[in-house]
């Protein structure tokens, strides 16, 4: 593991357990939360030590957590005291794109406000989300300086009578790299060897478990670009949540991925021997960055022993759009190239700036439509090198049927794997030279919104397109969702 420049002074970082700490949660109370959110530079604890360079929310990194229940209204005033314009993107959350909701299109300039209203529908599903900036270009700075935080649904896979006595952890996984002075280094300046890596805001934190104790485990990753490939050696993970979702048939697996945006919520029984082992970042080549294996987090097993918890199988009812019939189909080709020693990355071949409406897919509200996501991002795309693509899509899940390999030079498919879904998802990895295939709903919303590469680098430099949900009178955007060639006409 990389030195920890900066914190020679700083508490012992196996001191503390990844519980959200007092006085960072705010929690909804009769169906309404009202949330004052301050994004301001400064210098920020981080890990407990002063830290310059960091915009932040509230003054905390990561911000603080937001807890509602379904059917709750979130009434947030967010205030920009950054240098740049930004706003507030609800992630994974099924809710409205228009107006003050999770409406990506809204600029709150240096120094303004804005009122979101956020009306959360009944039916929403309980589980693990978070919140970051969205104005383009500049989501990754803002994200690196320290501007994201966790959201959570009350419900879900954590309600399940089964979970009843379970313990609860809630942990969120970003990245963060230090100068020699112990301040934040420069966005884009720490190869990712060079960078740690904060649990809850804290390096190397423990976590406590009785011998044979199974504990509920919901992991988001809200960093910028780190790929986190999760292990726990002798251990295995029962997943039960994807991307804020309960699954209806839940799985086991030895790792999980955390691409950039992911989440995933899981059981996980301790030995039944006292023992202190490592909770593992197994690592993971993205391409350009090579993310290698170390620790994160201390697991401490001691004390009484505890009894363990399993779940069935099945857990809940697979939606019925999954298997049902389509409306349409779509293909969408990520890839990259450097243009003026710039490096830019598009979808379809078309810049996020430079998109027109005859660029935007039109998707009638409540319909289910089939997507391939393909990654040219490769030599045989014409990409300097190659790269894979966390994409990611806005209000609505989808569920993976099929994924396998595809050359951008031939267009031949090879290794096609048909998948049989277990849950939904909103971020999903799209490997160098591959494909996904998915189907997804478009329930409820009418509205403007987007689907990104989560590299916020690739978002930033052309990696994102806007998707319009109508009605079946063909309305839908709102007067505030103009594209940015409509506001640059507009100009």
């Amino acid at each position: 593991m990389p030195p920890l420049v900066g914190f020679a002074a700083g508490p012992n970082p196996t001191a503390s357990t990844p519980t959200v700490p007092s006085g960072r949660i705010f929690r909804s109370k009769n169906g309404l939360l009202r949330v004052k959110l301050l994004a301001a530079p400064g210098t920020v604890p981080v890990n407990g030590v002063p830290t310059a360079n960091v915009q932040a929310y509230n003054g905390r990194v990561p911000g603080p957590t937001i807890v509602v229940s379904p059917g709750d209204r979130l009434k947030l005033n967010f205030h920009n005291q950054t240098t740049m314009p930004s706003n507030i993107h609800y992630h994974g959350m099924h809710v409205s794109p228009k107006g003050n909701q999770d409406n990506v299109f809204i600029q709150v300039p240096s120094g303004g406000e804005f009122d979101y209203d956020v009306r959360i529908p009944a039916d929403h599903p309980g589980g693990l989300y978070w919140y970051h900036p969205h104005w383009h270009p500049n989501v990754g700075p803002q994200v690196w300086g320290g501007m994201s935080g966790l959201l959570v649904v009350r419900g879900g896979a954590a309600a399940l009578p089964e979970l009843k006595d379970v313990r609860k952890r809630i942990m969120s996984l970003r990245q963060i790299a230090f100068t020699p002075d112990g301040e934040l280094d420069l966005y884009g300046a720490a190869p990712a060897e060079d960078q740690s890596h904060l649990v809850n805001g804290q390096l190397m934190p423990e976590v406590s478990m009785r011998p044979g104790e199974t504990q509920f485990w919901q992991l988001a990753n809200i960093g910028v670009n780190a790929y986190y490939n999760l292990e726990l050696p002798g251990h295995t993970f029962t997943v039960v949540e994807e991307d804020g979702i309960q699954v209806w048939q839940t799985w086991e697996t030895d790792k999980l991925l955390f691409p950039p945006g992911k989440r995933y919520g899981f059981l996980v029984t301790a030995q039944k021997k006292e023992t202190l082992l490592n909770l593992m970042q197994a690592g993971y080549n993205q391409g350009l960055d090579d993310w290698p294996a170390m620790p994160i987090a201390r697991v401490r097993v001691q004390g009484e022993p505890a009894k363990s918890v399993k779940l069935p199988e099945w857990i809940g009812s697979k939606p019925d759009w999954v298997t049902g019939p389509i409306r349409n189909r779509r293909v969408l080709t990520l890839s990259q190239n450097v243009v003026d020693n710039q490096p830019l990355f598009y979808i379809d071949d078309v810049l996020f700036d430079n998109l027109t409406m005859q660029d935007i897919p039109k998707v009638l509200v409540n319909s289910t439509e089939e997507w391939v996501i393909r990654n040219a991002s490769s030599p045989l795309g014409g990409a300097p090198h190659s790269e894979d693509h966390p994409f990611h899509i806005h209000i609505n899940g989808f569920a993976v049927t099929e994924r396998g390999d595809w050359n951008p030079a031939t267009n031949e498919v090879t290794n096609r794997e048909v998948i049989v879904p277990r849950g939904e998802a909103d971020t999903e990895n799209v490997k160098s030279n591959g494909y996904i295939k998915f189907r997804t709903k478009f329930a409820d919303f009418v509205g403007r919104s987007v689907y990104h590469c989560h590299i916020l680098y690739h978002e930033d430099h052309g990696m994102m397109g806007a998707f319009d949900v109508v009605d079946s009178r063909g309305i839908g955007p709102g007067p505030d969702q103009l594209l940015p060639s409509q506001m640059h006409s507009h100009g």
